[in-house]
C-alpha cells in the first residue's frame, strides 16, 4: 500500500508505483492468457488488466509536455482502483478456492484490503507522528511538508 502511503504524505503518487502496478498487472495478463484452461477471468478482469499498459501508451502518445495534463488524473485512478483490483485478481488466479468461500470471508477480505489502503494513507498524512524528515533523507526520498525534525529511527 506504498501509493497510498505516498498520497497521504506527499499528495502525490509517484511514477515507480504505477509502474509496479504495470509490471504485476501485464504479468498477471500474460499468465492468464497462457494459463486460459485453468479457468478464465471475468471480462472486466481481463479489462482491469489491460489499464496500465493503456496508460503507458497513452503517456507515450499524449505527453503532458504537449498539453494532456489530465493524464496525472488517470494515473491516480489507475493507482487507487488498480491495487486493490489486482490484489483480487491475484487472490482469484493463485488461491483457485477463493470463489469457494464463503461471501462473508471474501467481503472480509476485500474489507481488510480496504482497510490497510486507508490506513497507509492515514500513515502518509500523519507522518510527522512516528517519522522524522532524517527517515526520508536516510532512505533516499525527498522530505515530505510538515515532516517533523529529529533524528531517524532506528531498529538497532
Amino acid at each position: 500500500m506504498w501509493p497510498a502511503f505516498t498520497l497521504g504524505a506527499y499528495g502525490a503518487i509517484f511514477f515507480d508505483a504505477v509502474l509496479a502496478i504495470w509490471a504485476v498487472a501485464t504479468a498477471v495478463l500474460l499468465s492468464g492468457l497462457m494459463l486460459h484452461a485453468r479457468g478464465a477471468l471475468p471480462w472486466a478482469g481481463w479489462v482491469a488488466l489491460t489499464l496500465p499498459s493503456v496508460w503507458v501508451v497513452l503517456a507515450v502518445v499524449a505527453p503532458r509536455a504537449h498539453g494532456f495534463r489530465y493524464l496525472h488524473y488517470f494515473e491516480v485512478v489507475l493507482t487507487l482502483v488498480g491495487a486493490p483490483a489486482l490484489a483480487w485478481l491475484l487472490s482469484r488466479i493463485l488461491l483457485p478456492d477463493y470463489a469457494e468461500l464463503p461471501e462473508r470471508h471474501r467481503l472480509r477480505a476485500v474489507a481488510v484490503t480496504i482497510a490497510v489502503g486507508v490506513l497507509a494513507f492515514l500513515l502518509g498524512k500523519f507522518n510527522y507522528l512516528f517519522l522524522t524528515c532524517a527517515d526520508f533523507d536516510i532512505s533516499g526520498n525527498n522530505t515530505p511538508p510538515g515532516c517533523a525534525h529529529g533524528p531517524p529511527f532506528h531498529l538497532l
